[in-house]
């Protein structure tokens, strides 16, 4: 009953879809993309594949494209996107498919150029539309080709053209390390001060005018701040520098400690050693190691002598480890680990069932997921550590790859990063449930991380990472440890 119930409504749907709102409707196929059953999933498929060959709307046509690719039919929403590109030849849709694949596939600036060129001319820019983002990206990526071969001038026209200020700093600051690379600071200089400009004003909108372009605009401002910081420490100007970093932190505490290499070098600069050192402090109980010689240094000098740098360091490390141990406490689970059968590099079968007896660290990725490969040569350390360990393995999963030429992708980014990965294609739909093994664990992001133990439990989650390499090997080592000991409750 209920199964049919949901077809009729599906069907319904379909009738009416003149008549209804179409953010209900995107609302309700929302919920049974996120959480609905492989009844529900297939039927809502079978109505949207109906659409797609009886409608003659674009909206509609559209509307079905999404949802197949939400519903995990990739090959079916690649076909009906090329279909509405054909249909509709000044579409979004048409004109995305122009982006990514002619627009993206040109090399050098002069082709990308050309290639905007003709983008503009056949999608003009419509100043009041709500995805001009889109341009954005292209402009951005023409104008760093320029600024790559050297053409300032070219570099700085394009940027000057880009419509979305809360993302603007997502082209400047990359052009504005590249002109810093070539030594000329003058003209990088303006671009990372509007990027802090933007970010600025969106930090300080009231709270009920924040919305998510405020978020994005804001969360590489700790970064923008920080690289203008290093310029003023470099021409000699500490004071701006100090200045600078202790009005971004009064503006957002909550990102202090992202502020701490650089403060660390002002405070220094500004004979202020103690509160130099305890900014150090804050990044070695981070598990960030790179400053030990600066910390001894500074703990000497205020000191007088090097006496007790070894009790410091010792303390240190002691709350560096009971940090990771109540960080890791929020990231405990008990609960079966569903189980898998997927296909490594060589493709050979890996199960999880002829894996039991040993504590399985799995790791979600993905070879466009740029947190993911930040955290790899944290993952590989902690593999090293365990390499002789016979009771734990190290399972990469590949999920959610958009490229045909996936498996492709895969093999080559492992072999030139020479990383000794096991890794297993998340790529076989379950006959049940019609999900891929990232959905069964209820993936929502990557990189996810879960640790099971010997009984094949899953003891912990963790989503997220940090590219800091000692942190995530004395995270990995706390919580195999913990998993291989019997669970407590």
């Amino acid at each position: 009953m209920k199964l049919q119930l949901t077809c009729a409504l599906l069907l319904i749907a379909g009738a009416t879809w003149a008549q209804s709102n179409l953010e209900e409707k995107r609302e309700a196929y929302g919920k049974i993309a996120q959480s609905g059953t492989k009844e529900q999933k297939d039927a809502a498929t079978q109505e949207l594949l109906e659409i797609a060959k009886t409608t003659k709307s674009e909206s509609e046509l559209e509307f079905a494209n999404n949802f197949l690719y939400r519903l995990g039919h990739q090959d079916s929403a690649d076909s009906l996107r090329s279909v509405i590109a054909k249909k509709f030849p000044k579409s979004v849709t048409a004109r995305g498919v122009y982006i990514q694949d002619v627009f993206y596939k040109q090399e050098g600036a002069k082709a990308k150029e050309k290639s905007y060129n003709h983008l503009i001319k056949n999608w003009p820019v419509d100043k009041t539309a709500s995805d001009n983002v889109a341009y954005d990206y292209v402009i951005a990526s023409v104008a760093k080709s320029f600024a790559d071969e050297g053409n300032k001038e070219k570099a700085l026209y394009y940027l000057d053209q880009m419509n979305e200020r809360f993302w603007r700093a997502q082209g400047y600051i990359p052009v504005a390390t590249k002109l810093l690379q070539q030594g000329d600071t003058v003209a990088a200089l303006p671009l990372i001060q509007t990027a802090i400009n933007d970010a600025e004003y969106y930090i300080n909108l009231p709270k009920e005018q924040k919305d998510n372009k405020a978020g994005f605009a804001a969360v590489g401002y700790p970064g923008y701040v920080s690289q203008l910081a290093e310029i003023y420490d470099a021409q000699g100007k500490q004071t701006e520098a100090l200045q600078l970093i202790e009005r971004a932190i009064a503006l957002v505490p909550e990102q202090a400690p992202r502020f701490s290499v650089t403060y660390f070098k002002g405070l220094e600069a500004a004979g202020r050693k103690l509160e130099a050192l305890q900014q150090l402090e804050i990044l070695y109980k981070q598990g960030e190691f790179t400053h030990k010689e600066n910390m001894k240094a500074l703990y000497t000098g205020l000191n007088g002598s090097d006496s007790g740098v070894d009790a410091y360091f010792t303390r240190l490390d002691g709350e560096v480890i009971k940090g990771i141990r109540d960080h890791i406490k929020e990231m405990e689970a008990y609960k079966p680990a569903p189980a898998f059968e997927l296909l490594n590099l060589k493709g050979e079968t890996v199960s999880l069932a002829s894996l039991k007896g040993k504590v399985v660290v799995l790791d979600f990725w993905a070879t466009w997921c740029q947190p993911c490969i930040r955290s790899f040569p944290g993952m590989q350390a902690a593999q090293v550590l365990y390499e002789n360990d016979d009771d734990v393995q190290f399972l990469f999963i590949n999920t959610w790859e958009r490229d045909k030429a996936y498996k492709q992708n895969v093999v080559d980014f492992i072999a030139k990063n020479k990383y000794p990965f096991q890794v297993l294609y998340d790529d076989q739909k379950d006959a049940e449930t019609g999900e891929v093994l990232a959905a069964k664990y209820g993936v929502q992001g990557i990189p996810a991380k879960f640790i099971i133990d010997k009984e094949g439990n899953i003891r912990y989650f963790l989503t997220g990472s940090t590219p800091n390499v000692d942190y995530i090997k004395l995270e990995m080592r706390e919580l195999i440890e913990s998993a291989k000991k019997p669970y407590k409750g």
